[in-house]
């Protein structure tokens, strides 16, 4: 519980100190986390549940084709409530079409004893739709996980969805 309050209160802090910024958006969409758990053969399983994120980010112009966006998302999935802070480079293809890659941290939210951190890789694609409009997909995969939970458990995630861009 006091985990959950406290991403609320970071969340808030976020929006309400960003919104005046030039280059902040908020996003929106589904996700589908799948979860695989290997015990060397004794007991292997996987599950894919679908649920819904929200979030915001900022978009720093790094050069004429090039941006760098750090955001701050909650996914919410049936047991599995997690933070995740993608910071994605964009590579601007056209005005409106990127491809994006980059390193994405996620923390279970749930009351899990070990394990909570999570570092992944993620790829995917922009479409800007006009200047203040967007839609974006990204699949992102774990790299690893700490404690004896991420020994076992791999969690990757697919997120598809849109945005609201202030300029």
């Amino acid at each position: 519980m006091k985990k959950t309050i406290l991403t609320g209160l970071a969340m808030f802090a976020v929006i309400v100190t960003a919104t005046a910024q030039e280059g902040f958006a908020v996003k929106a969409g589904l996700n589908n986390v799948s979860i695989s758990v290997d015990t060397n053969g004794f007991f292997d399983a996987s599950d894919s549940e679908l649920g819904f994120f929200i979030g915001g980010s900022y978009n720093f112009e790094a050069g004429d084709n090039f941006d760098i966006e750090p955001s701050l998302l909650l996914s919410i999935v049936d047991d599995l409530t997690s933070l995740y802070i993608p910071v994605m480079a964009k590579y601007k293809i056209s005005d409106q079409f990127n491809i994006q890659a980059g390193p994405q941290i996620n923390y279970l939210l749930e009351d899990i004893p070990d394990g909570e951190l999570g570092l992944d890789l993620g790829f995917g694609a922009g479409y800007q739709i006009d200047s203040n409009w967007f839609v974006e997909a990204r699949y992102a995969f774990q790299l690893t996980r700490g404690g004896d939970f991420g020994d076992v458990v791999d969690i990757n995630t697919l997120t598809i969805g849109g945005g609201y861009r202030f300029n």
